[in-house]
Formats: C-alpha cells, structure tokens, sequence
C-alpha cells in the first residue's frame, strides 16, 4: 500500500506530500519505509491512502487461511510445493486443498 503525507509537523523523517510504503498496518499506525530504507512508526492521521493494495488483502486472508490449517493439522490441505530462484529465494508457494463433493 502506498500513502501520501499530509502532515509531517514534528518529524523530521516525512516530507509534505511525499509518498511512502507501508510495511505494517496497526489500528492507528503504520510502519513506513523511508530514506535509506529506514522503517519508521507514525499515525495514521497524517497520511491518505494513494495505492491500496489489493495484494495485502489477498495476502492477509492468505496467511489467516494457512494459520488456520496449521492450527488444524492441514486437515484441508492435500499437497503442497515451493518454487526458489537461484538464490535460494522463496518464488511461489503452491498449495493444493482437498475438496469433499456433495
């Protein structure tokens, strides 16, 4: 997601009307990546969103999916692979689920 700054009053850290990435969203907070890929933690009040990241909905009900699965043993899941780059770098995670027809 990417939000523009609307107030920066004392923080030296954001510029007016500059536009940053949210790493992390609180309920009243995000945590930014700024210069030099420094994060920091600010209020919500003092951004509007530019760039809603339909990604980081997809994503969260991902991960709460998953996070249910293994509190669960996998019950639902019948295979699962991992696709790494060269670097050994994690590329695409396929997950097969069981489907019970009625």
């Amino acid at each position: 997601m990417k939000v523009k700054c609307i107030d920066n009053d004392l923080c030296s850290d954001l510029t007016f009307g500059g536009v940053y990435s949210v790493v992390e969203e609180g309920d009243k907070y995000y945590v930014l990546l700024v210069k030099e890929q420094k994060e920091i933690i600010t209020r919500k009040t003092r951004f509007v969103i530019v760039q809603d990241g339909e990604i980081t909905k997809k994503a969260k009900a991902t991960i709460n999916e998953l996070d249910y699965q293994l509190q669960n043993e996998f019950k639902d899941i019948k295979d699962f692979k991992m696709r790494k780059n060269s670097k050994g770098e994690i590329k695409e995670i396929i997950i097969k689920f069981k489907f019970e027809e009625i």
